[in-house]
């Protein structure tokens, strides 16, 4: 675990989860096996190296595993990948889904939930403005890299609205899923 801002953490697993060790103690993506309390679990899109440990750490945590409302039908995971990388994802139950604009407070930061349709159908960010702070997930990487587009439930054109989008935010801190 790697401290890449105050009370934010960047745990390297099959993607770049992060947890957010504040008065709300929140994970963002699944792709560690992660063994510190949680409360909640926000997945950033519904792909398996995003979400391959969410079952373990609601297990372990009892954590609410929250998600954005278009990726909301885990059976698109389940039918499209019932193992990654050999092994097969246990199944779990998202317990809450999230919408654009949406907030979500730490204690010391207020991240906004942002729509980022385009790597998946339902794919979210959270951005904290005050510290001009973007948790990406797979949408856009550091270089100006962006997510892959020819998965089952990823769409070109709405990857192109998203990173216009994008273009408005004053971002400082960009925290990638990769």
């Amino acid at each position: 675990m790697a401290k890449v801002y105050p009370k934010i953490y960047l745990i390297k697993g099959f993607c770049n989860s992060y947890y957010i060790d504040d008065e709300l103690k929140i994970l963002i993506d699944a792709g560690a096996d992660f063994k510190k309390p949680v409360d909640l679990l926000i997945l950033t899109h519904l792909h398996p190296d995003h979400v391959f440990y969410a079952s373990k750490i609601k297990e372990r945590t009892n954590c609410k595993i929250l998600i954005g409302i278009n990726d909301k039908d885990l059976s698109i995971l389940f039918k499209h990948f019932p193992t990654w990388m050999g092994r097969k994802i246990e199944e779990f139950r998202i317990d809450q889904t999230l919408n654009d604009g949406e907030l979500i407070k730490t204690g010391s930061y207020e991240l906004k939930v942002l729509s980022l349709p385009g790597h998946t159908l339902g794919s979210i960010g959270l951005y904290d403005k005050n510290h001009q702070i973007l948790f990406s997930g797979d949408v856009i990487f550091p270089g100006g890299l962006i997510g892959r587009t020819d998965f089952i439930h990823s769409d070109d054109q709405l990857m192109k609205k998203t990173l216009k989008m994008l273009e408005k935010l004053k971002i400082k801190h960009l925290l990638a899923g990769h």
